[in-house]
């Protein structure tokens, strides 16, 4: 019933919310002679509004969403966000992180084919990193994060893990912090393991997300691909861990 209900609820403003954004775009889009920068940037605001709309509104009466900062000192503008993967709802629990500039998201192929979110996606700048060489990847990225300003969020595990575990992190990412000389900025999420599970039931509970310290570009730049790989894996691995203790308290 609590699937039912929120489902419908999302849908509901999800289609309130979509179709006045989209036509603001278009109408925002004539106004500014259809520059790119600024088309992407308006899109990433509308997308970052619906992922808002439906963490604080759709499932709030069900699913309590805490964000927390481990460093409450002003994040880098641009980084790159990396973040473990429990559920579906990851992509919209980041919207809650507080980001300088509108971030974009890079993900897998099937969210970019989505009759509405899918074209909006690509119309913000988003793009799925597992059909794409890694010089593409790094080209594309190069262009956001450096010639736009936007830092990204990144889902270094490919796939969600469904329970509490984290599965071994894809090194594109950590290549191309590395490579630009950027900071990153891991993001602890923890509580939506079934916020949806695998088969999209939703539970009633609560969600954490927690922004750890940034690492310094510096540091990322004079580590080992595979040193820095396995040490932000782990320092997500421990704060979801402690995560999880808190939130098995709260639930005694």
């Amino acid at each position: 019933m609590v699937s039912f209900i929120v489902y419908t609820r999302m849908l509901v403003l999800g289609v309130l919310y979509t179709v006045p954004a989209v036509l603001f775009v278009l109408i925002y889009a004539f106004f500014v002679l259809f520059n790119t920068v600024k088309v992407r940037r308006m899109m990433r605001l509308i997308i970052l509004g619906f992922g808002k709309l439906m963490v604080r509104v759709a499932i709030a009466p069900y699913v309590k969403v805490i964000t927390e900062y481990e460093d409450h000192k002003e994040t880098p503008q641009v980084a790159i966000y990396i973040c473990n993967h429990r559920s579906a709802s990851d992509a919209f629990l980041v919207s809650t992180v507080k980001t300088v500039v509108p971030a974009f998201q890079v993900m897998k192929g099937w969210p970019m084919k989505l009759p509405v979110l899918g074209l909006c996606a690509k119309v913000a700048g988003y793009f799925p990193v597992t059909e794409q060489s890694f010089e593409e990847t790094c080209r594309k990225s190069r262009e956001l994060l450096l010639g736009e300003q936007a830092p990204v969020f990144i889902y270094p595990e490919g796939t969600r893990s469904g329970n509490r575990s984290i599965n071994q992190f894809h090194g594109t990412f950590f290549r191309i912090a590395k490579e630009l000389a950027l900071p990153i900025v891991p993001v602890a999420i923890a509580g939506n393991e079934n916020i949806p599970d695998l088969k999209f039931r939703i539970r009633r509970g609560t969600v954490m997300v927690k922004v750890l310290k940034a690492i310094p570009a510096e540091t990322v730049c004079g580590m080992s691909l595979y040193a820095l790989k396995n040490m932000v894996r782990n320092r997500l691995a421990e704060e979801t861990r402690l995560m999880d203790e808190r939130l098995d308290g709260n639930d005694a």
